[in-house]
């Protein structure tokens, strides 16, 4: 998995008063910890973290650069947690978690129906119930995400999430037994038959 690169500063103050104060003008706060290391407080501009988050997703590798901080000034981090403002959808604070490349970590990855047209043209409606699955794989490893073919499924089937295929080494954490969809039938529809 390619990785993005993001900016930030060491963070010298804390609590509720700085925090306020960064975003105000336009940083978001974040903390960046790991396995064997001190955490390390950080600020980031917002529009850079609201760009990653949006056109790259949670489950992309950040090669982090930390200016002015007392040790390392590079480290490969994942956002383990992102706290949105709720109205207006800011991010207002990012958890930041460092990685070893060749460590297992749990993640979840987008899932995307394909054939959904197909069940469409029949008259069927689609339920989506699960639209991203947790699983465990290398950090070096994650995919972008899996999908699920539909188009041959008919009125009342569905698929599990074990029946979807992973990528190899990329091992299941959800129930398998967990429905993906549901396929009913639109009323007069070609596939609920005759009424």
């Amino acid at each position: 998995m390619a990785q993005v690169a993001l900016a930030s500063k060491f963070r010298k103050g804390t609590g509720k008063g700085v925090a306020r104060k960064l975003r105000a003008a336009g940083q978001v706060p974040g903390i960046l910890y790991g396995p064997s290391m001190e955490p390390i407080p950080l600020q980031l501009n917002e529009k850079e973290v609201q760009t990653l988050v949006q056109s790259k997703g949670l489950n992309r590798i950040i090669e982090l650069q930390v200016e002015d901080s007392p040790g390392e000034k590079s480290h490969l981090c994942l956002i383990k947690d992102l706290q949105r403002d709720v109205y207006q959808q800011r991010v207002v604070h990012l958890d930041l978690r460092k990685l070893d490349l060749n460590e297992k970590i749990v993640v979840s990855i987008r899932l995307t129906l394909e054939g959904e047209a197909a069940i469409r043209a029949k008259g069927g409606i689609v339920e989506q119930m699960v639209r991203g699955i947790r699983v465990r794989t290398q950090a070096a490893n994650i995919p972008e995400g899996t999908f699920a073919d539909i188009s041959g499924l008919k009125l009342g089937q569905t698929i599990t999430i074990g029946e979807i295929v992973l990528p190899e080494g990329v091992e299941l954490v959800d129930n398998p037994e967990s429905p993906v969809v549901n396929i009913f039938a639109a009323r007069g529809s070609l596939m609920a038959g005759p009424g």
